[in-house]
């Protein structure tokens, strides 16, 4: 699997925690072969940066964080209309507008949020999980492993946590 991570305006600590707790849960079979952190700073040489460091053969998972998802957006369509394929894990993208054919999971760090702020609506999306208590906007991204709540993966909603949700989207082919 490629994975690029995207994160937002934050402490780089945030990130590396995030990493950290991520890469700790992934199945063997999920282990990204090649891992890529774009900082948002970074994003405008992102497009040649990952075009000439990723395969258009192989499916592209992205994980943005906040701003991030502003950024993961046009990075994953100029991607797929290359050719290739992919996912986008967006994680509180606060209302950042995600049309279009693309495979996206959404995540936010409470239902009010969850329920107000995605477009598309729920049903367009591949599928979405909710913090329930709310967590702080940072806390979800950097103790993914630490914010219960709800998801749907396609099966039904039921409890997890988000880096739950995160694998499980993960693994979606």
């Amino acid at each position: 699997m490629q994975l690029l991570i995207c994160p937002g305006y934050h402490a780089p600590a945030l990130t590396d925690d995030f990493l950290q707790s991520l890469l700790a849960h992934l199945t063997p079979d999920q282990a990204p072969d090649q891992l890529w952190v774009l900082p948002l700073w970074a994003y405008p040489l992102g497009l040649p940066w990952l075009f000439n460091s990723a395969q258009l053969d192989r499916p592209l998972s992205i994980i943005a964080f906040s701003a991030g998802v502003v950024a993961a957006y046009p990075l994953l369509l100029a991607w797929q209309s290359l050719g290739g394929t992919g996912r986008l894990i967006a994680i509180d993208g606060w209302g950042m507008p995600l049309p279009g054919d693309l495979v996206i999971y959404r995540i936010s760090h409470d239902h009010w949020t969850h329920r107000t702020t995605y477009w598309p609506s729920p049903a367009e999306s591949r599928g979405s999980f909710y913090c329930q208590p709310a967590v702080q906007h940072l806390a979800l991204w950097q103790h993914p492993h630490l914010s219960q709540g709800m998801g749907d993966l396609g099966t039904g909603v039921g409890p997890m946590t988000a880096l739950e949700f995160i694998c499980g989207a993960l693994g979606k082919t």
